[in-house]
Parts: C-alpha cells; sequence; structure tokens
C-alpha cells in the first residue's frame, strides 16, 4: 500500500498508546519492549509512551489482566494512539466446606443428632374457611397445587421476574444481553463526538498528507466527503478493524481526489 517507512536500520522513535479493559482500571500495567528490554508503565487513564520500531514485540503485563504480547507493525505508526485491548484475569477460588465441630464423621451417630419436626397431615383438596372479617362466605381459599408456585411458595418468582425483563427490555440470553449493552454504551461514546474528531484522534496530520496524499486545504473537505453513519464508525474503531479502517480511507482518497479533478477540468475550460 505505501513504502515502508520503518525499517529495521532506522532508529526507534516514540510510539504512544492507550490500553483499555471492561469496567477495571488500566492504571500502573507494565509496558516491555522485548526487542530492546525498555519499559513504561500506563497512567490512570491507560495512556503510555515508549520508544519502538517496526517488528518490536510489546509486552503487557497487569495484576489483574491476562499478560499479552504485541508486535508492532507498520500500520501501528500510522495511528496518533495505539489501542491495546486487556482481558481481565479472573481468579477462582478453591470450594471451602465448612462443617461444624460437633460433627463425629461417623453417620450413623451425625444422623442421630439431627432433630426432626413432626407435622399433621395436609389434606390438599379441603377447603379451608376463615373467621377473620376479612374474608366472607363467598371468598374460599384452597391449598389446591394450582394456586401455588413450583418453589413451594405463593408467588412465582420466575414468571414475575421474566415479567419485568420484559419491562426492563432484558432477555433471557445474559451474554447476549451484556454485549447488547456494550455496543449501546460504546455508540453512545462513539456518537459524542463527530466523524471528523474521531479520525483526527486517529490519526497523525502525516498520514492524510504522505500516506493518503490529500492537501492540507482537503483535508477538512474529504473528512466530510468519507463520513459514515454512526453504527459503521463503532465497528470500524475497534482495534481489530484498524487495518479496514485504513483501507477505507485509501478508497475514498482515491475518489475524492478524483471527484476533485474532475471538477476542476470545467473551470480550467472556462478559462
Amino acid at each position: 500500500m505505501t513504502r515502508l517507512l520503518y525499517s529495521q536500520g532506522i532508529e526507534r522513535e516514540i510510539l504512544n498508546g492507550r490500553i483499555i479493559a471492561d469496567s477495571v482500571e488500566v492504571e500502573n500495567i507494565t509496558i516491555f519492549n522485548i526487542s530492546t528490554n525498555i519499559g513504561a508503565v500506563s497512567d490512570s487513564n491507560g495512556k503510555f509512551s515508549i520508544k519502538a520500531r517496526v517488528a518490536d514485540t510489546l509486552y503487557f503485563q497487569g495484576l489483574s489482566f491476562v499478560s499479552k504480547k504485541y508486535a508492532l507493525t507498520e500500520k501501528d505508526f500510522f495511528v496518533k494512539e495505539l489501542e491495546i485491548r486487556l482481558k481481565v484475569n479472573i481468579n477462582e477460588l478453591n470450594e471451602v466446606v465448612i462443617t461444624p465441630f460437633t460433627l463425629t464423621g461417623n453417620l450413623i451417630e451425625d444422623t442421630k443428632k439431627i432433630k426432626t419436626y413432626e407435622l399433621s397431615p395436609v389434606n390438599i383438596d379441603e377447603v379451608k374457611y376463615y373467621d377473620d372479617k376479612r374474608f366472607s362466605s363467598d371468598n374460599k381459599v384452597t391449598t389446591n397445587t394450582d394456586h401455588f408456585a413450583s418453589n413451594g411458595s405463593s408467588f412465582n418468582f420466575k414468571l414475575i421476574g421474566k415479567q419485568i425483563g420484559k419491562w426492563l427490555g432484558i432477555k433471557g440470553d445474559s451474554k447476549k444481553n451484556a454485549r447488547e449493552v456494550m455496543e449501546e454504551r460504546r455508540l453512545r461514546d462513539i456518537q459524542s463526538k463527530s466523524y471528523a474528531e474521531h479520525i483526527k484522534e486517529r490519526f497523525s496530520h502525516h498520514f492524510f498528507v504522505d500516506i493518503l496524499k490529500i492537501e492540507n486545504k482537503d483535508i477538512t473537505a474529504f473528512l466530510a466527503y468519507s463520513e459514515m453513519p454512526s453504527y459503521e464508525l463503532v465497528r470500524f474503531l475497534k482495534p481489530e478493524n484498524e487495518l479496514q479502517l485504513i483501507e477505507y480511507l485509501v478508497e475514498k482518497a482515491k475518489t475524492f481526489k478524483m471527484k476533485n479533478k474532475e471538477e476542476s477540468i470545467p473551470l480550467l475550460n472556462e478559462k
């Protein structure tokens, strides 16, 4: 796509990046350049700076995260800020079983110590009448099984929970619902800024002028020309789709320059 700007023979330069993770603080994450034995630490916003070049390998490590290795490519130096997503490390504790100190371990002996209570038999078909003033002779309360939930209480909490879920718009698939909530939150974050602001934050002036070959005076017009809906921008701004975003901008730059060239021809003929 472009000439190799960063080769093994060129000195390393400052690479700016940001670590992101779901609902977890990303401060004091260690960033180590394995190729040079140089390290850095992220700030409270997850941002970091480290000297690097193409083909260097960065190693990310934090107390609450799964360690990650990342090999730098040429496209990583076109962006203003490299985004690295880390997975949260979930530590599971071993099951702890607590038993009363009075148990001996002898099943027969321990069973004798269990208190039992004798309950009167219940006839589920029997109709009960109450003398309370709140109940008239016409109001009969029965112990028919149809009046009871499967858990033994007079409320079917499962059905109630489903109904509340419907009112709140919560679907049965918790994983799918969590993903949808995260996508909606990310969409709102994207919509808080304009398309042009997102692209300028992600790519440097060098990328527009030297890579896309857009003249400085035409950058604003090009951003307006290449603008896309927020729901598409959400997908393109994900770290794993960064190369697709670059390819999209390269194609848009070609058609933008072609369009400008066609529009300039009539103006020359008029002169």
